[in-house]
């Protein structure tokens, strides 16, 4: 059985050969390369990650039931193989650049997330967060990501891992606040030096899917979700929709990634 996928990353990976399922549910698989590289098939109407492919409903329900079955399965230049069934590539790749720049508008953010009531990963609801004082580890993650703004090279070693998850909390944050360095065209983050350089290697330091994730984030390349919440950085879309939105992603990293975006836009809101 033949079917294409919706679409596919121009940054996933195409090393070739036998796949490993490191993570089965019910709208992603984790699969991994000979080469230790992660590539994603996320349901249809999940998005797109850096690392993925985007499968119908029903192909992705076929794939997941015959691969708990027959667990080998195979990367081509075809396509993934398992059993009877190849998922094929469409013709062309989507890239998940960050193309859509801007200059963020902070205080409807701040309005919208301060009558959001999710909880993030560590540090509780969100509209606490944004309109009591700082927790300690937040202000410090905030100070960490100004001191990267100005040009120094920070360690963070630290901040990345904790919480649960795939995508631990503050790596999630983490990823947010590179969202907003990339999308303020006031920041020129080719410039700054390299956002991981000083800390730990990441496999070293968080998730197999999170590692992914950041590497990606420092590049400027962010799964779809994220990178919708863009627009509403510029006030160009309504936000109270965006963060409805996000909050659908994961149990809470919708959360934790706003709480990313709330930390970034805020600090580079004060620089300007």
């Amino acid at each position: 059985m033949e079917s294409s996928a919706l679409a596919v990353s121009r940054h996933a990976t195409e090393d070739f050969g036998p796949l490993r399922c490191v993570g089965h549910f019910r709208s992603a698989i984790n699969l991994l390369t000979p080469g230790q590289h992660l590539l994603t098939l996320h349901r249809e109407g999940r998005g797109l990650s850096p690392m993925g492919w985007e499968i119908a409903d029903d192909d992705f329900d076929d794939f997941s039931d015959e691969l708990a079955e027959s667990p080998e399965c195979e990367l081509t230049p075809e396509g993934i193989l398992l059993a009877d069934i190849c998922l094929c590539p469409p013709e062309d790749r989507t890239d998940l650049h960050l193309s859509l720049t801007g200059q963020i508008v902070f205080d409807p953010l701040a309005a919208a997330l301060s009558s959001t009531a999710a909880e993030t990963g560590l540090f509780g609801r969100l509209d606490r967060i944004v309109t009591t004082p700082l927790y300690a580890e937040v202000l410090q993650i905030q100070q960490q990501f100004r001191a990267w703004l100005q040009g120094e090279r920070v360690d963070w070693s630290t901040v990345l891992g904790k919480g649960p998850g795939l995508t631990p909390g503050n790596d999630d944050t983490v990823l947010g606040m590179l969202l907003c360095a990339w999308f303020d065209r006031r920041i020129d983050v080719p410039r700054l030096p390299a956002f991981f350089a000083a800390s730990q290697p990441l496999d070293e330091l968080t998730t197999l899917v999170s590692l992914n994730y950041l590497r990606f984030a420092a590049e400027g390349i962010f799964a779809t979700p994220v990178q919708q919440f863009a627009r509403a950085l510029s006030g160009t879309s309504d936000v109270s929709t965006a963060v409805g939105e996000l909050l659908e992603v994961g149990h809470s990293s919708g959360a934790d990634t706003l709480l990313g975006i709330w930390s970034g836009a805020r600090i580079i809101s004060g620089l300007f």
